[in-house]
């Protein structure tokens, strides 16, 4: 349970706030409800059943609530839930952590901000809209936004299931939202939709086993020491057809570490690890496709991590033809988004072979939040993933989204499995993906209306 310290002393000061601000008690007690559920909703916890009712609070307070009530209330539940689940960026940042949390429970408050404002005369309409504006709202924080952030929203509380592979994690948070806003108007409705969403999460079980494996080596150890991390693998370069190190691992990329690389290729097939390479000038946190022959192909991560050095943003997101098949190699911060995978896979890859990293000091509760991310892309875009990160999560997951291997977290291992390859795409792959989007547009609608009621009404 890492809290820091100050996160005691934020809440407080956060109560007294509010408080002084003249809002009722109850208000903020429902407030404050919501989002210590939403926290258990996430690891370390992990009680995703809350993720179908943990929002009700929240809007329930917002039907009664002003607009400036509206926007501090969401602004105190943003700073309750993203302090509460984020609790690790003190590890990071110590108080400047205070400011993030901030940063992202604004997002918050402009979406209660505009659920208050926003007319909902008709039952279905209004929920519809609330739940409209909610996940086009998360869409621009999570994928648009200067610091995009696509951690701990109510589509990826909920894990991987039947509607993943159609509409991602943006149509789950569409979804969550909607129900919740229909059990205060139409509750039977509501109740049917968040029970079709229990079920199908319940009833997505594991994918088949692959009929092509493809046998890989994830290697999770924290040194990036080149010549550590090669005898490590040693020991498992006859067994599989690819060895994969963690992010950062190959630390400057030279011709010495290129020898390297093809040396494991040699003997197993396929080597994939990333490091820094210098293009026109400037660092690229690159992951490197490793043949005997030399290097088949390399990927500039697309996301930079924020407030690291993290080299320059990579703009395209191609697959790599191997001889083991058409492999995507996004890197660690790249599979948080829902972009990267989404077009590798629309480009024609098979599978992944993922570079990542999360620091030993960065605790174990944000590698479990991070480790979930990936979860949701492999049931987006229906296809086979293998991570080895530093420090964990290190996992192989299946085309549902299901961990089918993992190593123990904090600890140097190696993890041997299977994967398998294919080249079917899911309805998200199709077009699915463009829910998000579009919510966001209307979201952006539903703002210039407002803004033009506001200046007919003063003309």
């Amino acid at each position: 349970m890492d809290y820091p310290g100050p996160l005691d002393w934020l809440v407080l000061v956060c109560y007294l706030f509010f408080l002084m601000m003249g809002m009722m008690v109850k208000k903020i007690g429902w407030t404050a409800l919501s989002a210590g559920l939403c926290v258990l909703i996430f690891e370390p916890f992990a009680w995703w059943p809350l993720a179908l009712v943990a929002w009700l609070p929240f809007l329930f307070v917002l039907k009664t609530a002003s607009p400036r009530e509206g926007f501090y209330l969401g602004l105190f539940h943003g700073l309750l839930l993203f302090g509460g689940t984020l609790s690790w960026m003190w590890n990071i940042f110590g108080r400047a952590s205070i400011a993030l949390w901030a940063i992202v429970a604004i997002f918050t408050a402009m979406t209660a901000l505009l659920i208050v404002r926003l007319p909902t005369k008709s039952k279905w309409q209004g929920a519809v809209l609330v739940a409209a504006v909610w996940a086009g709202v998360e869409y621009f924080r999570a994928e648009v936004f200067t610091l995009t952030f696509p951690w701990i929203t109510p589509g990826t509380g909920v894990p991987p299931n039947w509607l993943t592979p159609i509409v991602g994690v943006y149509g789950i948070t569409f979804c969550v939202v909607l129900g919740n806003a229909l059990l205060l108007t139409r509750w039977k409705q509501g109740l049917a939709i968040l029970l079709f969403l229990g079920l199908a999460v319940l009833t997505f079980s594991e994918a088949p086993d692959p009929e092509d494996k493809i046998r890989v080596g994830l290697v999770q150890d924290e040194s990036a020491i080149i010549r550590q991390l090669k005898e490590a693998s040693e020991p498992i370069l006859d067994k599989v057809d690819a060895v994969v190190w963690p992010e950062y691992s190959l630390g400057r990329f030279e011709e010495s570490t290129l020898e390297v690389g093809r040396g494991i290729a040699a003997q197993t097939g396929l080597f994939v690890a990333s490091g820094l390479e210098e293009i026109d000038g400037q660092d690229h946190n690159t992951a490197f496709v490793i043949s005997a022959a030399g290097i088949e192909g390399r990927h500039v991560k697309n996301h930079p991590v924020h407030f690291f050095t993290d080299g320059v943003a990579g703009k395209l997101a191609e697959p790599v033809a191997t001889q083991l098949g058409k492999v995507g190699t996004p890197v660690c911060f790249d599979c948080d988004h829902q972009d990267v995978i989404r077009k590798m896979t629309a480009k024609g890859a098979e599978f992944f072979l993922i570079p990542s990293l999360d620091a030993m000091a960065w605790s174990a509760r944000q590698h479990e939040q991070h480790g979930a991310l990936f979860q949701h892309r492999a049931a987006e875009n229906g296809r086979w993933l293998a991570v080895a990160s530093s420090s964990g999560v290190t996992q192989i997951i299946d085309p549902r989204g299901q961990v089918r291997a993992r190593l123990p977290l904090m600890a140097e291992g190696i993890l041997v499995g299977e994967i398998g390859r294919t080249d079917q795409r899911t309805v998200f792959q199709w077009g699915g993906w463009l829910l998000g989007p579009a919510m966001m547009g209307v979201t952006g609608v539903a703002i210039l209306w407002l803004i033009r009621r506001k200046y007919s009404k003063l003309a």
